[in-house]
């Protein structure tokens, strides 16, 4: 277990027993750790630090890695589902590294602004990125031309992708701007590109969105103190509360039995499924 904090430290923990071991403190203070994230497939963890983002090695406890953004700091950072490439956004795009060579030069998506949000599809097919100009761009991997969504009334804050499949053979795509929630949909027809449909419960600011596993349920946290509960990412089935000064995260057990969120306040709130067709309490 990894966690970053504004001192520009990472700690990380074992965590194989009843009780966690601490074995590594790393990092630096000149810049907090506003991301970080373990590789699927290595012993990889890749945490930001201003424009600089560094690469720790648990087999070795060493820095494999430090890897110069250069336009901007790095507003989000996400390995490719086969744990070999790392992404990292910010100011005019995103940046793609290889583990096999980290002094190789990235691979750049551009944007004519900075991307604040970034996700892989579960296949690692198709990566989305969420930007400061009120756009959504999803690029297809090893295609040239990127789909781009308009229109939004914010900048897009989070991106969700779901693990199961649509008639096009794609997961789909949730994304978050201000109190909305557009769920995408890749159509058959490619000329066609992707279809939205806009999710409206919410009253203040959408912060965190996730897919339960193996399922099309959407979960969304809002400032509004509200975790809404949207069947096959469609229509709100359930509304939960606990945190009256507002929800800031999300997460799914990976059972999908349970969903946790966490408050302004500190406030931490676990729900679990009740019963087939029961939602959660």
């Amino acid at each position: 277990m990894a966690v970053g904090g504004q001192n520009g430290q990472v700690k990380i923990w074992r965590v194989q027993s009843d009780l966690p071991e601490w074995i590594a403190t790393v990092g630096n203070t000149s810049a907090w750790v506003n991301c970080l994230s373990w590789s699927p497939t290595q012993t990889l963890l890749a945490f930001s630090l201003g424009k600089y983002v560094q690469v720790w090695d648990a087999a070795s406890g060493e820095i494999a890695t430090t890897l110069n953004f250069d336009t901007s700091s790095a507003l989000d950072l996400t390995w490719h589902p086969d744990g070999r490439r790392l992404s990292v956004s910010g100011y005019q795009g995103v940046k793609i590294w290889t583990a096999d060579d980290w002094d190789d030069d990235p691979y750049l998506m551009a944007i004519p602004s900075a991307s604040v949000a970034i996700a892989w599809s579960p296949d690692g097919k198709y990566m989305a990125s969420g930007n400061l100009d009120h756009t959504l761009t999803v690029w297809e991997w090893d295609y040239p031309h990127p789909w781009v969504m308009s229109g939004f009334p914010g900048k897009i804050r989070q991106l969700a992708w779901s693990n199961m499949l649509t008639k096009a053979g794609v997961s789909l795509l949730a994304s978050s701007s201000a109190e909305g929630i557009v769920v995408w949909e890749k159509q058959e027809d490619k000329a066609l590109g992707w279809a939205g449909r806009v999710l409206a419960g919410h009253k203040q600011t959408v912060q965190s969105i996730e897919f339960q596993p193996n399922s099309l349920l959407l979960a969304s946290a809002a400032a509004d103190g509200w975790v809404c509960l949207w069947q096959k990412a469609k229509r709100q089935t359930q509304v939960c509360n606990g945190a009256p000064s507002g929800f800031s995260c999300l997460s799914w057990h990976p059972e999908g039995n349970q969903l946790a969120s966490g408050g302004h306040n500190g406030e931490l709130v676990v729900w679990s499924k009740v019963g087939r067709g029961q939602g959660f309490g």
